[in-house]
């Protein structure tokens, strides 16, 4: 055979491996091109719909937002193409949920040269509204009087495993704590409207049990622990190197009382009346403290929700307390707990055991806006000679049982409510030991107007 005529089809076939070369390759970058936008699609629908879910059960309002939140993640509704779809109850089962599907034409680079000119990429997410349950303050223990448990918080530089999820800066093993909530815990104080008429006063004081993180050595025993009846903190040290070093091991607590404006579901256009800090304080320790600028009157702000936020800045130790409200009284005066106010955790309460045994901690009422959806109730670290724990509500017949979190482990009860569910308050019998801190989280999958909530994502 001809040399020459075997070289000319050698670069023949040459020349077509590499047209054809070039036209994979180029449709591989389109391809990954277009992979690239769809996961910017997706997260433009995922903050879109979280966006606008916050916002039900208004529905225009949930679809302007969706819309703004679209556009500010490169998907402006009718501008070039762009298409955003919102939709409440998309299932109609679920009126909590919200979906939002946004779409584009994207253009082909190089698979023009193959009659490809743009392919519309779209995207879409559904986020589902949950309402906090407002979990009772009291139904752990009584006004002024102690007991077995009661409310507490961690500094940032306490071990995770210790039993609060939301205050601790780092895991145990040095990561950082995803769960990390510089906000800390939030309660709502409830002004009814005839407050005035129940105490012949417009005139509310807010109290906090033994605000600070000091223990008195009095009573004997081991005056780091607490015992339910000289001391109610527990100091403890920080987890060893690598962790960052706090300057003090003792819990620096700050407490701020907001007025929420008229719009308790949203947390952003409260009014802060007064905030106080507190650390290693003997003046205040196992005493209840009405601190500067807690006593207001009702003719400035008027009766409705109120919110304590208490958070920790400093320390490793853990600082118990409790909070109560009613007309200011005298030194003497002993506390009337039928004033007419209600002091419940918005939708996450930290406990701690002082003593080992069964208490039952009153939930919360659960409204009958609940019907038909699910109940959860999330427990962390329910772990220290914990043996049980049961639910009951006072409207429905029976009772579920609960499972118990490990050690720095998060578990979760799901009840099902039935469609003619009436509204009741849930209550947890809870047996426990001695030091046991954990955090119970309570909401529901539908909307209440009256109340904060949480969203998340459904898919």
């Amino acid at each position: 055979m001809n040399k020459r005529r075997c070289g000319g089809q050698v670069v023949v076939y040459l020349s077509l491996f590499m047209v054809a070369f070039l036209i994979v390759c180029a449709l591989v970058t389109d391809i990954g091109f277009l992979y690239y936008r769809r996961a910017q699609a997706q997260k433009a629908a995922d903050l879109s719909a979280l966006a606008g879910a916050s916002r039900l059960p208004d529905e225009t309002s949930a679809r302007l937002t969706a819309l703004e939140y679209a556009a500010l993640n490169g998907y402006p509704h009718g501008v070039n193409g762009v298409v955003v779809e919102t939709q409440v109850n998309p299932d109609g089962e679920h009126p909590n949920w919200f979906l939002v599907r946004v779409s584009r034409p994207e253009p082909f680079f190089f698979g023009s040269i193959l009659g490809l000119f743009n392919r519309r990429i779209s995207a879409a997410a559904i986020a589902e509204y949950q309402t906090a349950v407002g979990i009772d303050v009291y139904g752990i223990g009584e006004y002024g009087v102690l007991g077995p448990v009661n409310l507490s918080v961690f500094g940032p530089y306490a071990y995770y495993s210790y039993g609060d999820a939301f205050s601790t800066r780092w895991l145990d093993n040095g990561d950082p704590n995803p769960r990390y909530n510089a906000e800390g815990y939030d309660f709502a104080i409830l002004i009814p409207e005839n407050y005035s008429t129940i105490n012949g006063t417009n005139m509310v004081m807010v109290e906090i049990f033994d605000p600070d993180c000091y223990n008195s050595t009095a009573g004997g025993g081991d005056p780091n622990n607490a015992n339910g009846t000289t001391r109610v903190d527990e100091i403890r040290n920080a987890p060893p190197l690598p962790h960052p070093q706090p300057s003090t091991v003792y819990t620096t607590t700050v407490y701020t009382l907001y007025w929420t404006n008229g719009t308790p579901r949203d947390l952003s256009d409260d009014i802060a009346i007064a905030q106080v800090s507190y650390g290693y304080n003997s003046s205040t320790d196992m005493k209840w403290v009405a601190p500067t600028g807690f006593t207001f009157n009702l003719n400035t702000y008027g009766p409705g929700m109120y919110r304590l936020n208490v958070r920790t800045v400093q320390g490793s130790s853990e600082n118990g307390f409790l909070v109560r409200a009613g007309p200011p009284r005298s030194g003497t005066q002993p506390f009337n707990p039928n004033n007419g106010t209600r002091i419940i955790a918005i939708g996450r309460i930290p406990i701690n055991f002082n003593t080992s045994g069964i208490v039952d901690i009153r939930l919360g009422y659960v409204p009958d806006s609940a019907a038909g959806g699910r109940l959860y109730i999330d427990k962390f670290d329910t772990d220290v000679a914990a043996v049980s724990v049961t639910y009951k509500c006072d409207s429905l017949p029976g009772s579920w049982p609960g499972q118990l979190a490990g050690n720095g482990q998060w578990s979760r009860d799901v009840i099902e409510l039935p469609a003619n569910y009436t509204g009741g308050t849930w209550t947890a019998r809870y047996q426990a030991g001695v030091q046991d801190t954990s955090v119970w989280m309570m909401y529901y999958s539908r909307i209440d107007e009256g109340m904060p909530g949480t969203i998340r994502l459904v898919e």
